[in-house]
């Protein structure tokens, strides 16, 4: 009957793990369709080409999952080695610059991890000389935790943990500005099991994806994709998932519908899927699964976070104002506002090191500031005032570039809605595992699974993972 196929796997969102575990099914001879209502693959996590090609990354409007600028990159690599997939990515080979403003304090020389935030200590964190030795004591005791430990601090949140633990106040206060400058803007509420995990992450990065055609986040998606349709499998764009049939326990495949609604119905034993946790209760009745994953998954949804942001192409790289030099830093550039030291996100030219991001001869600019909702909200502040905290960083790039006006030819202001952000990345909140028991042949492997990796790096763990489990027989 027309619009009925059964296959082996059926894979709901062309995210990155979805992405992943295709590519890795199809090597081994596994017939896959993967359904995705966007018409480009990736999600949000990649980028889609604006005329002119300028590669404008954090995704399609319509995609699902969450994205980043930038990647580290150790499950990504095991992936990449068992679908055959080559990825090209460029190290960025200095991470973190940091930028206070108003004022305009520039602290050149950052990274990322814990040996290298204690390098950076007293300038870019403030420990006064006195709190030094308390600092690296305590930041060496994070990131060598055992998982017992780890696993007990989750729900702590740093606010009530560094009293109880820390003696130095500026030794407590150089410890919310490290999470604050990771990406949280209310570091008290972040976990301390969370920032452990962050400090034990493996760390081959951070990498920013260098594709031969696809620019930004996208060069990271389309060899998964290219892998997927080489080895006979099926990517389905312009398809909206609208069910995953379960019968008896157990997954049978999945519904979706075309721009026109025609219906087209996917018949397999295996249903990965790749959607923030709670976006599946909009494809599978939730009282199919366990009453505490339901109450689990909805706490975790109250950790979502939206993305504000401004898009800039260059004609050239500007200046830097106070040595004249062209810009060359290619990593983030992190925004503190004022002397509370207020996360206000941050920025990085993308094209320095991603080819295929902006036309030959000019720069792609992407400002980003993610909003986290607190409360339970599901609103984040309104426009205007978002709007606002935008054209004061725009107007701070006006200070530190000279002729920055010079240098732009185009830019608009970017709003995407939660989820977008991972903000359950530190949540004091458990999240789940990649499968639950009630449903036989259901995958979870969206970005909100509990896994030892990084952001865009956990993605990738999560298809791996999936394609073994189905590989293995479940």
């Amino acid at each position: 009957m027309a619009g009925e196929r059964e296959t082996d796997v059926v894979i709901v969102g062309a995210a990155l793990a979805g992405l992943v575990a295709g590519a890795i099914l199809t090597r081994h001879g596994k017939r896959v369709v993967l359904l995705d209502q966007a018409d480009t693959v990736g999600g949000r996590g990649g980028a889609v080409e604006r005329p002119g090609g300028w590669w404008i990354d954090f995704g399609h409007r319509d995609g699902h999952d969450v994205g980043d600028c930038q990647v580290v990159w150790h499950h990504g690599a095991e992936a990449a080695r068992e679908a055959g997939v080559e990825v090209a990515l460029r190290p960025v080979e200095a991470p973190l610059r940091l930028h206070r403003f108003p004022e305009g304090t520039v602290l050149e020389g950052g990274g990322w991890g814990p040996e290298a935030f204690l390098a950076t200590a007293r300038d870019f964190f403030e420990c006064p000389d006195d709190g030094l030795e308390e600092l690296a004591a305590t930041v060496r005791r994070l990131a060598s935790a055992s998982a017992e430990e780890v696993e007990a601090a989750i729900p702590e949140g740093l606010g009530v943990w560094l009293p109880a633990r820390v003696r130095h106040p500026g030794v407590r206060r150089a410890l919310l500005l490290m999470a604050t400058v990771i990406f949280h803007p209310h570091p008290e509420e972040a976990s301390v099991g969370r920032l452990m995990q962050f400090f034990q992450t493996p760390r081959r990065g951070p990498f920013i994806p260098d594709d031969d055609e696809a620019g930004g986040m996208q060069g990271l998606m389309e060899p998964w994709a290219r892998a997927i349709r080489g080895g006979g499998g099926e990517i389905a764009l312009g398809w909206k998932p609208v069910e995953i049939v379960v019968e008896g326990g157990a997954v049978r495949g999945a519904v979706a519908v075309d721009r026109t609604n025609l219906v087209r119905e996917v018949r397999a034993p295996v249903v990965i899927t790749t959607y923030p946790v709670w976006e599946n209760f909009d494809l599978i009745d939730e009282r199919s699964f366990p009453a505490d994953f339901v109450a689990a998954a909805r706490e975790l949804r109250r950790h979502r976070a939206d993305l504000v942001g401004w898009q800039a192409g260059l004609r050239r790289l500007p200046s830097i104002r106070a040595t004249g030099r062209p810009e060359h830093h290619a990593g983030w550039n992190r925004l503190l506002w004022g002397p509370e030291r207020v996360y206000r996100g941050g920025w990085q030219i993308t094209s320095m090191t991603s080819r295929r991001a902006a036309p030959p001869g000019k720069h792609l600019l992407s400002l980003v500031m993610a909003r986290f909702f607190r409360g339970g909200s599901t609103a984040g502040q309104p426009w205007t005032a978002a709007r606002a905290e935008l054209d004061q960083a725009i107007e701070y790039l006006g200070r530190f570039y000279a002729g920055f006006d010079g240098c732009v030819e185009w830019s608009a202001y970017q709003y995407a809605t939660a989820p977008q952000s991972m903000s359950w990345a530190w949540a004091p909140v458990r999240r789940h595992a990649l499968t639950v028991p009630t449903i036989r042949g259901l995958f979870l492997a969206g970005s909100t699974l509990e896994a030892p990796a990084a952001i865009v790096d956990l993605a990738a763990y999560a298809g791996l993972e999936a394609a073994r489990r189905v590989l293995v027989g479940g």
